[in-house]
């Protein structure tokens, strides 16, 4: 177990995305297990200037280790964000430290509506008396 990181996988990551009248919300959240307790994960946007790989939201993970010594036990640690966008497929996690992982966006359907409502077109008819 590496003390000066915490260990993260994209298997331990989620992104889901909510498509509203509002407009489309990305929840990402993830784990990762750090070497004590008391360490602060977030993840932060990390997309330069012009994108130009639209469908790809990059995040930073960003890690704060506890300031005083803590005893050593593995802890499962949680970070999580909520990014506004339209474009996203797939997060990319950046570190520091190692080389980055993806995470495709998973789009959340409401119960009782199909995966593709949003992008069919309403058929509606009409009588006239």
């Amino acid at each position: 177990m590496n003390t000066t990181h915490c260990e993260f996988s994209a298997e331990d990551f989620t992104a889901t995305a909510v498509t509203s009248s509002a407009g489309r919300i990305v929840h990402v959240t993830g784990f990762g297990l750090c070497p004590t307790s008391g360490w602060e994960l977030s993840l932060v946007a990390a997309n330069p200037g012009v994108v130009p790989h639209p469908e790809s939201l990059w995040l930073e993970l960003r890690e704060a280790a506890p300031r005083r010594g803590m005893p050593r036990v593995l802890v499962d640690t949680r970070v999580e964000a909520i990014i506004e966008d339209t474009q996203a497929r797939e997060i990319v996690i950046r570190f520091g430290w190692r080389e980055p992982f993806r995470v495709a966006v998973v789009e959340q359907v409401r119960h009782g509506e199909r995966a593709d409502a949003a992008t069919r077109r309403a058929a509606a008819s009409v009588s006239v008396s």
